[in-house]
């Protein structure tokens, strides 16, 4: 998904924000990358040549997460967790390149749609990473930290956080809620009122002074809690605000959705005035050298000296989200398809030439959706012989008519001369084209909100992106954005079927807008017993299917049940776990305790084992199994474990956790592994982070066939422990862990021969674990389950039905949820019912 935040924490480690939920940082090293991946990036428009400030790519970096459902793993899989079905390694192509590796450092149940770094101090040595977004908490956590919850949580807003800041040791917030927080020693300082709409920029330019850009276009200034000036800056809604020094001047930059570049001074007089991109801007940063980048709705970073455009840099995407620059000079971009990019001018950190004509490829390659160029006369324009004359300036555009396509071209300064960064797309439509506001659309809704008002449009063309159209129609009419995702699912699966696109977009609009209808025929009304609202959906009228008498159904979701993949939560940050470990056996030396502390030997298999894991072999192999790597490290795991005190043994243990995904030898030539984690406390109600881990361990056994036979064969005293540690806990990811054990326990039952009897053992409690669940993550994944349990056979569905009253606990499950975030959820409730009912 989209990439919604990115800051530097240093010149080596960015981390990033997005809409799938994660918190994510980014490494990178120096070293050559053999098999490089898909093309890293290159500047599509440059400064004149031989200027030192062009920018050139050192990498992208994929930030996007497999399809639902595998990314329901994602969720498991954060500080103490992975990624369970992980998404495109980082495409790195490098001769002395940086190459980046992520981790992902926290997990939301919603958006992340901001991101800050709060510098290292006396007492947070790596410094704190501060995100925030959908569920309105903002979540502070040191990087690769290794406890289960947020270091800090802090709680006050009542909607979507949308912006932070931080100062030192002030941070400032805001929200949809149309205010902005300070908050100080973790705590809420000052609440920043006054504002119309969403605040979503926001500037502490010291402990007391404050700047707020917001949604109705004003800039604010505030001392303390009190707005002393306020300024319509913009005639459209504020994105960014960034501060031009360091320091505490107060002067800085913003940018806003006309596409208008500003700077401002320390009293607040507006300085300069730049007419910067041609759609929205959405982010604006501030090089070391004082130079300005912008990014915006016209996928490009732009970089500025003062009102000269040095550069233009096109990107192979729908639109550029964030920019952050570097102590080094470079710059991160983050994209609408997930991208990070990290551009510099440094020669010896920029991609090597194949990779960036690959990036130069993938630009011009790249689809233009013909409604956002402001409608084309194909036959008026010029053909391939104006590429002939120089452009005006850098960054200017033309299209060509190339014998009967419409390719879009950039002029490059530095390179003086036309590159190709687009080709115009031509909607695919349903035979027939509709006028709007001057525009020809394949379909165009009208929408009613209210009674007794005009209905709203909504045009649609089949080539653009359904993300964007959807985020788009959303904001221009300040329709709640909760209703995003669900347009965004209903419009990806109609871009194939576009000439019935206009029914099932309908049907959502309708669906999530209380009431509303487009054309003029009244709904159906529900017909018979409709828990999940299946018979009671809209269905629209004929007026909009010319075609046939009667509309077509909406698609149907992929089928979930049965699900047959076993999960896992394989990935970490091994160099934290490492560094706890040593942190912890430097300290027991210097207190003298030589029978717990880690000798040299110790120390060696340790860092063995840290590159097995950073490059395991197959579990089948003979390295897996037996190689000094994993034997030596594994028994030095399992000593922490069992020696070491309390939290001391918390990065032991997940280093087990993963290494059970990646080797056999954790149930082969290991202690009793059930044992190991009893004798931990993992089945210890009153130690969650523990019970965390050893679930986790558990989880992965299931991957290969050793593991396997030994979780299946010991599969109730294993169920009976870890029901046992979780039992009446409100832990997140406790409950995320349990409910996917017991879910792969159910991948075994539906495939075994004495499945349905091992079934009908687990039916109870997982329709507890339904009852009682309040988190949409577990709640799905014990719903998995209990669906899974009922394929088994028809004992398993009668017990269900008759002893557990499975339909009720799944009607009260489904209604707990929010069914245009969690459509999941309802889905697999409606499956359940079906096999209930025996269909």
């Amino acid at each position: 998904m989209l990439v919604k935040g990115v800051v530097f924490a240093d010149a080596n480690t960015i981390i990033s924000c997005s809409r799938d939920a994660t918190v994510r940082i980014w490494k990178s090293s120096e070293e050559k990358s053999e098999g490089a991946a898909a093309a890293a990036a290159e500047a599509g428009g440059d400064a004149p040549a031989g200027d030192s400030d062009a920018m050139d790519t050192t990498a992208d970096a994929p930030t996007t997460t497999a399809p639902e459902p595998t990314a329901t793993e994602t969720e498991t899989e954060t500080e103490a967790g992975a990624e369970a079905a992980p998404a495109a390694a980082p495409a790195v192509a490098t001769v002395k390149q940086a190459v980046f590796t992520d981790t992902i450092n926290s997990n939301a149940q919603g958006f992340v749609n901001c991101v800050a770094y709060m510098k290292p101090d006396a007492d947070h040595s790596d410094g704190l990473i501060i995100s925030a977004g959908q569920e309105s908490l903002i979540d502070l956590r040191p990087p690769g930290y290794m406890g289960p919850d947020a270091a800090y949580l802090l709680v006050g807003h009542a909607g979507n956080v949308c912006s932070l800041d931080v100062n030192g040791q002030t941070i400032i917030s805001g929200s949809w809620d149309k205010t902005a927080i300070v908050w100080k020693n973790w705590e809420k300082k000052f609440v920043l009122e006054g504002h119309t709409a969403a605040v979503w920029a926001v500037m502490a330019v010291s402990d007391t002074e404050f700047i707020t850009g917001c949604a109705d276009g004003k800039i604010r200034w505030y001392r303390g809690n009190k707005m002393y000036r306020s300024v319509q800056a913009h005639n459209q809604p504020v994105r960014g605000i960034h501060r031009l020094h360091d320091g505490e001047d107060g002067s800085f930059i913003s940018c806003g959705n006309d596409g208008i570049i500003k700077s401002w001074d320390a009293n607040g007089a507006q300085l300069e005035t730049i007419y910067a991109h041609d759609a929205y801007i959405y982010s604006v940063t501030v090089l070391p050298n004082g130079q300005w980048a912008s990014c915006g709705e016209d996928r490009t970073l732009r970089i500025w000296r003062k009102s000269q455009c040095l550069q233009t840099i096109s990107h192979p995407c729908i639109s550029v989200w964030c920019v952050a620059a570097s102590e080094n000079g470079d710059l991160v971009t983050g994209a609408s398809d997930g991208v990070l990019r990290v551009w510099s001018r440094e020669p010896e950190r920029q991609a090597d030439e194949e990779t960036l004509k690959a990036y130069s490829e993938a630009v011009a390659n790249t689809a233009i959706a013909e409604e956002t160029t402001g409608g084309i006369n194909k036959e008026a324009l010029p053909g391939m012989s104006a590429l002939g004359r120089p452009g005006k300036h850098d960054g200017e555009k033309i299209h060509i008519n190339n014998d009967g396509n419409v390719e879009a071209y950039q002029w490059s300064a530095r390179e003086t001369t036309w590159e190709q960064v687009g080709v115009i797309a031509s909607a695919v439509s349903s035979g027939r084209k509709v006028m709007h506001e001057g525009k020809e659309y394949d379909f165009v809704f009208d929408v009613d909100f209210e009674e007794g008002k005009p209905p709203i449009k909504l045009p649609y063309n089949a080539s653009q992106d359904p993300w964007d159209a959807a985020r788009i129609f959303l904001e221009r009419n300040e329709l709640p954005m909760t209703y995003l995702e669900t347009v965004y699912w209903y419009c990806s699966i109609w871009k194939t079927q576009a000439a019935n696109f206009e029914i099932q977009t309908a049907n959502f609009i309708v669906q999530n807008t209380k009431g509303t209808r487009i054309g003029t025929s009244a709904p159906q009304q529900p017909t018979g017993n409709d828990p999940f609202g299946i018979e009671s959906r809209y269905r629209p009228g004929d007026e909009f299917n010319t075609q046939a008498p009667e509309p077509l159904p909406p698609p149907k979701p992929p089928k979930l049940l049965p699900w047959k993949t076993y999960l896992d939560i394989a990935s970490g940050n091994f160099d934290t776990a490492s560094k706890k470990i040593v942190e912890t056996n430097t300290k027991l030396l210097e207190a003298g305790d030589k029978e717990k502390s880690l000798n040299d030997e110790d120390l060696t298999h340790l860092k063995s084992l840290l590159g097995f894991l950073a490059k395991p072999s197959a579990p089948t192999s003979t390295s897996a199994k037996s190689s000094v790597a994993v034997t030596g490290g594994l028994a030095l795991l399992i000593k922490i474990v069992k020696e070491w005190d309390g939290v001391q043994k918390l990065a032991a243990l997940d280093l087990l956790r993963v290494l059970a995904r990646h080797s056999p030898a954790v149930p082969l030539y290991s202690d009793d592994i059930l044992a190991v984690l009893e004798q931990a406390g993992c089945f210890n109600p009153a130690n969650t982070s523990h019970a965390v881990f050893g679930t986790r361990v558990l989880v992965n056994l299931f991957h290969y066939a050793e593991g396997l036979k030994y979780v299946t064969e010991r599969s109730d005293e294993i169920i009976g422990k870890v029901l046992g540690a979780a039992q009446g806990s409100g832990n997140r990811l406790l409950n995320i862990s349990v409910d996917t054990l017991l879910l792969n326990y159910s991948v075994y039952f539906a495939k075994a021969k004495d499945g349905e009897e091992q079934a009908l053992k687990l039916l109870g409690q997982v329709a507890e674990r339904v009852k009682a669940s309040s988190d949409p993550e577990a709640l799905y994944r014990a719903m998995m389950t209990l669906g899974n349990l009922l394929t088994t056979g028809k004992k398993a569905v009668s017990a269900a039905k008759e002893t557990y009253e499975a339909k009720a606990v799944v009607g009260e499950a489904v209604k707990k949820v929010d069914s245009t975030k969690e459509k999941r959820t309802v889905e697999v409730g409606v499956e359940i019912e079906l096999l209930l009912a025996g269909k």
